[in-house]
């Protein structure tokens, strides 16, 4: 009996077993990872998410998950190593199916770790700026989309809305790898664009002197915002602070390339879209998901750019819609009359149809009746002496069709009614809308008094003026009435002012001319004259045409007027000067040119005509570009483009050619002549034939000195390190030989002091040394192992980027530029006080270029150009690169800050 329970309960299981294995395991969800490079709340960050989630939240066996890596705040490598520990504990066990990689340092991140956390898994990037193959070298499945701003189309249409501007200024932290890159972009378009406007950069400051700064700003300025997130002192800047300050301290137009500046203050511009760039991630994502292969999708370069301006801005700046390009997105503009009353012009236009179509129809059915009763009766009166009996039936037949016109006419009666009721209606409604029109009028006069400093209105019917209270207060009448108004302006309009007002209104009044537009004084309390501006149009007229109101804006001009004073006064003085300068020019013993910004030759000094060999004359009928051998007219043209009130003067070198052909070096020191009307350049030359000559000769002497050390020292190192590397030979050669412990352990204690000694002499010499990696591995790697170890430290951030340098260099170029790359950047953290420094290096065509860029306190580049600094740094690497007949141009101001050096050489 037991057994057979026992078989039963076997049975029974095996069964469950069974049955529970019929049935397949449900489908695992596929998981895909969004990784961000910054924090969730950054308007940017949330774009990408709701353009990602419009796609793949549609999809029910999708798992998507966020993860934040909050660079934005924190961007230390002790943070970026410690979060990749928190990455590998939340997610090692994730099998993620698809990683859609958000902006640059996400991609930094996943290209880092890939090994570790990303291999094999298909990666769909998005947000990458500044997208090139390097950056997904190594990746096996990759495809996505890349984030490309047309700073260019933005920086052009703000320009072409805004004709009169002087200055583009643009704003930038300067703080991260994107900003920079950024910056770069906009330099390097900018000799693309047709302007004469003048390029400034506000970057690496502080929050209170970006404010000094903006505040400062030429009215005729307008400020193109790449990003300001992060102030020099580090502190983080969410992007609605960041325009919300810029947009408090000034009135000045403000364009940028950012969705999430887009609706905050700024007018426009061709602006990158988030939202779009996530879908379209989100669909190649989507597309991974379902089977394709990452490297058969092609990465999309475009479809999230597009031009998007803000009414409101617009109407500050007045911008009409139709100055846009084509296609533009206009955000907040009102819908036109004809929208807004569309459906009460339709119900009138329907309502006039029937109106007309009922009086038609009346009209026809009475000519057809009246046609229908004649025949009838000719009928009748042909019939009548033939047939008595058709006449009396002729006659009740007409009866009845009497009785069926007056039962139509009495229909026709009660339509009539009820058209005269809908008509009654309808004058009612147009009534309510003339009084909605009244209210419009009253509430646009509001709005001109708070759009200017005030309004007026003028009734020609009553002769009464009416001008805002705070007119008056501002010149110190209180309570003044309408009664009051007409005679107080009489006594307080300067008289040579009230006769022209009097003609204009004369003129209004006569009909001639609808506008009013006039500049006048008017005496305040405390006798002062002040200047306002009248503008004003006819806005209602009578039924025989005569104007009957007149609606204006009036604006205190004070202030301007008293500027135009200023600035004839300084006029006279400056006739004065100019007096005096002349004198000083034809005394000067360096050649001294002015010429415009063509680079026509308009004046030159004496020493200018002996040095060139040329009659004043001559040199008058010349283009500058003439007699410079180096530059091409257009790379001239730029240097005279750099020059402003900001930077006032340009130094470089060049060769100048003489009448009779021959040539000689010369250093140019530019400046820039501001006129009322015109702007000149005054070029100062200095020969420097004597001087590039010494200081060949002595950097020939310092580099074959420094080889010649560096070789004496590589023959310390053998006479040193041979001698205690045969002594540890020997000892380990006899170790084998000693029986005893005690022997043993002498060998060993004498073979360590041998190897700490050796170690101690090498690190000794190899200081001195000439770095072996060089010798090895080139330039390139030189240059990138020295700044690998710099950055180690974390003192500083170098950034170092190399084009096209597979082929090694002489091996003179190769040490002098190894010598400049390590000058300059010892020079940058002994003096600069830096925290960047981005290093570019590049061969092109024979033409090797090296430019070197920090964010330091700056210093005066005069002097180190001019060789009169008291510092040996800079200046032996000027020496080091004329030495190879190479150019160079350093520029730097203490006041703004930073330091740029470019240097090129031509193998």
């Amino acid at each position: 009996m037991k057994l057979l329970k026992k078989i039963s309960l076997g049975i029974l299981l095996i069964c469950i077993a069974i049955f529970l294995c019929s049935f397949k395991t449900a489908a695992r969800k596929k998981q895909a990872l969004v990784l961000h490079s910054y924090h969730q709340g950054l308007n940017w960050t949330d774009n990408i998410s709701e353009g990602i989630l419009s796609v793949l939240d549609q999809n029910d066996d999708i798992e998507i998950i966020f993860e934040y890596m909050d660079t934005k705040r924190h961007s230390e490598a002790e943070y970026l190593v410690e979060f990749a520990k928190l990455y590998d504990l939340k997610h090692q066990k994730n099998l993620f199916d698809v990683i859609i990689v958000c902006d640059n340092n996400a991609l930094d991140f996943v290209r880092t770790y890939y090994r570790s956390y990303f291999d094999k898994i298909p990666i769909v990037f998005c947000g990458v700026d500044q997208f090139s193959s390097n950056l997904i070298s190594g990746f096996e499945q990759v495809t996505g989309v890349t984030e490309e701003i047309d700073s260019k189309k933005t920086i052009e249409i703000a320009l072409q809305l805004h004709p009169k501007t002087k200055q583009l200024v643009v704003i930038n932290d300067n703080q991260t790898k994107s900003a920079i890159l950024n910056r770069n972009t906009v330099r390097d378009v900018w000799p693309e664009i047709d302007t004469d406007a003048e390029l400034v950069f506000l970057e690496n400051l502080s929050i209170d002197e970006l404010v000094h700064q903006v505040k400062n700003l030429d009215p005729q300025s307008i400020i193109y915002l790449i990003n300001f997130s992060r102030d020099k002192d580090g502190n983080y800047i969410s992007y609605q602070e960041s325009i919300e300050i810029i947009r408090k301290v000034t009135n000045l137009p403000i364009y940028s390339s950012w969705e999430f500046y887009f609706n905050e203050g700024i007018v426009g511009g061709m602006i990158t879209s988030g939202f779009k760039q996530g879908e379209l991630a989100a669909k190649s994502a989507l597309r991974i998901l379902n089977g394709e292969k990452a490297s058969d999708i092609p990465i999309i370069k475009d479809g999230y750019n597009q031009f998007k301006f803000d009414f409101e801005q617009m109407k500050r700046f007045k911008i009409l819609p139709r100055q846009l390009p084509k296609g533009s997105f206009i955000s907040h503009q009102p819908p036109s009359i004809i929208k807004q009353y569309q459906t009460s012009l339709v119900v009138m236009i329907i309502f006039m149809v029937v109106i007309i179509f009922i009086l038609r129809y009346t009209t026809i059915k009475r000519e057809r009746n009246e046609r229908r009763l004649k025949k009838i009766n000719e009928e009748l009166d042909r019939r009548v002496a033939e047939r008595t009996k058709e006449i009396i039936f002729a006659n009740e037949k007409l009866e009845l069709q009497t009785e069926q016109i007056i039962k139509q006419n009495k229909e026709l009666e009660h339509h009539r009614y009820n058209l005269l009721e809908l008509v009654k209606e309808r004058t009612e409604n147009l009534e309510h809308a003339n009084e909605e029109l009244k209210s419009s009028r009253n509430r646009l006069l509001h709005m001109l008094d708070s759009n200017s400093d005030g309004v007026w209105e003028h009734n020609f019917k009553t002769n009464e003026i009416f001008i805002s209270k705070t007119i008056w207060d501002k010149l110190g009448y209180h309570s003044v009435t309408k009664k009051d108004t007409r005679k107080l302006l009489c006594k307080v309009i300067h008289p040579e002012d009230l006769i022209i007002i009097k003609q204009k209104d004369k003129q209004n009044r006569s009909g001639k001319s609808e506008m009013f537009v006039i500049e006048f004084r008017i005496c305040s309390k405390n006798k002062t004259w002040m200047w306002f501006k009248a503008k004003g149009k006819i806005l209602d007229y009578s039924e025989d045409g005569k104007p009957l109101n007149m609606v204006g804006t009036l604006i205190d001009i004070n202030q301007r007027k008293v500027a135009e004073e200023q600035i004839r006064e300084e006029e006279k003085k400056l006739r004065v000067s100019e007096q005096r300068w002349r004198s000083l020019i034809e005394q000067a013993s360096d050649e001294i040119l002015i010429y415009n910004i063509d680079g026509q030759i308009l004046d030159a000094n004496s020493a200018a005509c002996k040095w060139l060999g040329y009659k004043q004359s001559e040199l008058l009928e010349l283009n500058y570009s003439e007699i410079d051998t180096v530059h091409s007219s257009s790379k001239l043209h730029t240097y005279r483009k750099k020059l402003s009130t900001s930077n006032p003067s340009v130094s470089f070198e060049s060769v100048q050619r003489r009448k009779d052909g021959s040539t000689f070096p010369v250093e140019i020191h530019l400046s820039l002549i501001e006129l009322q009307d015109s702007k000149l350049i005054l070029s100062v030359g200095t020969d420097i034939s004597i001087r590039q000559e010494t200081e060949r000769k002595i950097l020939n002497a310092v580099i074959n000195t420094e080889e010649s050390e560096r070789k004496r020292f590589a023959t310390d190192l053998h006479d040193s390190i041979g001698p205690l590397l045969s002594s540890i030979n020997l000892y380990l050669s006899s170790l084998g030989k000693v029986k005893t412990k005690d022997d043993k352990d002498n060998i060993i204690s004498a073979s360590l002091d041998a190897v700490n000694e050796a170690l101690v002499s090498i690190k000794e010499i190899s200081n001195n040394l000439s770095p072996h990696i060089l010798n090895d591995f080139g330039l390139e790697k030189a240059i990138q192992s020295f700044t690998n170890k710099i950055n180690v430290s974390q003192a500083i951030n170098i950034s170092f980027y190399a084009e096209n340098m597979k082929e090694r260099l002489n091996h003179q170029v190769e040490v002098v530029i190894f010598r400049v790359v390590t000058e300059l950047i010892n020079n940058t953290i002994k003096h600069a006080k830096a925290t960047n420094i981005e290093i570019n290096l590049s061969l092109e065509d024979k033409l090797l270029s090296l430019i070197y860029i920090d964010d330091g306190i700056g210093f005066d580049s005069k002097k180190i150009n001019a060789g009169t600094s008291s510092g040996m740094g800079l200046y032996n690497v000027l020496s080091r690169i004329r030495s190879l007949n190479g150019t160079h141009k350093i520029k730097s101001n203490p006041e703004r800050g930073g330091m740029m050096a470019v240097i090129e050489i031509k193998l």
